[in-house]
């Protein structure tokens, strides 16, 4: 129960990133170079130990691509599209102009990326579409000359990743504390694994990935996984604009595909492959290493695909039809919703109310469907079904626990006490110490494993200051073998 109240907690956040990067350096441009094979085996022999080493050593220690979820993934269930969102946690406006140039923007980057799939190992795609179909704001007024079928999404929640980024040195305290509520409803990323969700009754209401530009966030660093990339909203504009390098969003990419950092040194556990990269140019997931993806990296993205590619149930190449192969120069959303409503429909006779209050709770209650939930200060209520969090485990009070002092928002009939909607829900304070919270900041999240990596290493002012929460091997003692338990934590839990 414990542990997947807190895997629920970091669902409310829509998966935390990867261990951040800096980023230095200019861009430069991308080298006419070539990584031409049918298949694995013909992969020259010093790629080939490479990718091996990284397969064993890092994508499968780290499980990075074990979901289904990778941008491989997400492109063959969409028959060589992809779909984004845009959040926008900033005041910069944005025209229509820009808007129109965003897509074809994160089209050419991922097709630096799969372009040189073409051809390898059954990969069924000449070119990859790129569609922006919706819009997550912080003020609508950003949207200048906002077309009748933009779709705009103004819901907020507390921002999720502004404590880490300003504790890291990643952004400043100008970084909105609020940031755009993401339409979680309509994601593959969230739903994946869901082979009956109905994204709106179709599959092409979904949405892949997000873009998230963020004010205040260092112009030359990024985050990024399977959920999207996250850069500045100065480098989101100077991308679309053509004033940025692509450098940083097509590393952040390379996190979607699955691809770690390469933080540690040579044969270490966050490192790189003994005897280095192949090639001698390191690799674009190398920090301020490379700003091009390179041979090397053209070769793994190419290993990966046939490590992957035929694992059972996960794709069914036979059933591809490209839906086409020509370029897209513009987004044009089809749908004509604006605005995300968490409004329950319900019968006349239900008379509805609204209720939101921070308490703590004293008592839940678990029956066969559903269970019922008391608070100190503000009464009981029930809860019965799935529909009443509609897929989001975060909203599920059945992982919740008495002592658990949670941030609420919800929907009841008036009459039974009978919750039918939660349009909110925060875990405001946890009724047992969080597992992995080394800096005992009342939560689990990439700050702690950058805590414990750096006191590892002895780092000047490095310290733990809860070190036993870091034991998960509960030997005694910290050591690489907690650090390595604590990033496949975070990884099961999609941070």
């Amino acid at each position: 129960m414990y542990f997947k109240k807190l895997c629920a907690a970091a669902l409310a956040a829509a998966v935390l990133c990867v261990p951040f990067e800096l980023h230095t350096g200019a861009g430069t441009a991308l080298p006419e170079t070539t990584a031409s094979a049918a298949d694995i085996s013909e992969i020259p022999a010093d790629y080939k130990t490479a990718c091996d080493w990284i397969w064993q050593n890092r994508i499968q220690t780290e499980r990075s691509m074990e979901a289904w979820s990778t941008i491989y993934d997400q492109i063959v269930a969409g028959n060589g599209t992809l779909q984004y969102i845009l959040i926008w946690q900033s005041y910069e406006k944005i025209t229509l102009q820009q808007r129109q140039k965003l897509p074809q923007m994160l089209e050419e980057a991922v097709n630096m990326w799969t372009d040189n799939l073409i051809g390898y190992d059954d990969w069924p795609f000449e070119h990859v579409n790129v569609k922006v179909v919706g819009y997550a704001v912080l003020d609508e007024s950003c949207i200048l000359d906002r077309q009748p079928d933009e779709v705009v999404y103004t819901e907020t929640a507390n921002s999720w990743l502004r404590d880490d980024m300003i504790s890291s040195g990643m952004g400043n305290s100008s970084v909105p504390a609020i940031q755009p509520a993401e339409p979680t409803d309509i994601s593959r990323y969230a739903h994946w694994n869901d082979k009956n969700w109905s994204y709106n009754g179709s599959y092409d209401n979904r949405y892949d990935m997000y873009l998230h530009g963020i004010t205040g966030m260092i112009n030359m660093g990024g985050y990024g996984y399977h959920y999207g990339q996250i850069l500045s909203d100065q480098s989101v504009l100077g991308l679309i604009n053509g004033t940025t390098s692509t450098h940083i969003l097509l590393h952040e990419m390379g996190h979607g595909f699955g691809f770690p950092d390469y933080y540690g040194g040579e044969g270490e556990s966050d490192g790189f492959p003994p005897g280095g990269f192949p090639g001698g140019e390191n690799s674009i997931m190398m920090a301020g290493s490379c700003a091009y993806i390179n041979d090397f990296d053209k070769w793994f993205l190419k290993y990966s695909w046939s490590k992957i590619k035929d694992e059972a149930g996960r794709f069914d190449l036979s059933a591809v039809q490209p839906v086409t192969t020509a370029p897209v120069t513009t987004a044009a959303p089809e749908t004509t919703t604006t605005t995300v409503t968490t409004a329950v429909t319900t019968e006349p006779a239900i008379q509805t109310a609204n209720a939101e209050f921070t308490d703590t709770i004293s008592e839940v209650s678990l029956s066969d469907n559903g269970g019922r939930i008391s608070f100190e200060q503000n009464g009981s209520f029930t809860f019965s079904g799935t529909d009443y969090f509609s897929g989001d485990d975060s909203k599920n009070l059945a992982y919740y626990e008495a002592g658990d002092r949670i941030s609420i928002g919800f929907t009841y009939d008036q009459s039974t006490g009978q919750i039918l909607s939660i349009w909110k829900l925060d875990l405001e304070q946890n009724s047992h110490k969080i597992k992995g919270d080394v800096n005992a900041d009342n939560a689990f999240n990439i700050a702690d494993l950058v805590a414990v990596q750096s006191w590892l290493l002895a780092r000047p002012g490095s310290e733990l200051a809860d070190w036993q929460a870091g034991d998960l091997c509960e030997d005694g003692i910290i050591n690489v073998y907690d650090l390595i338990a604590l990033r496949e934590l975070l990884t099961e839990q999609g941070q």
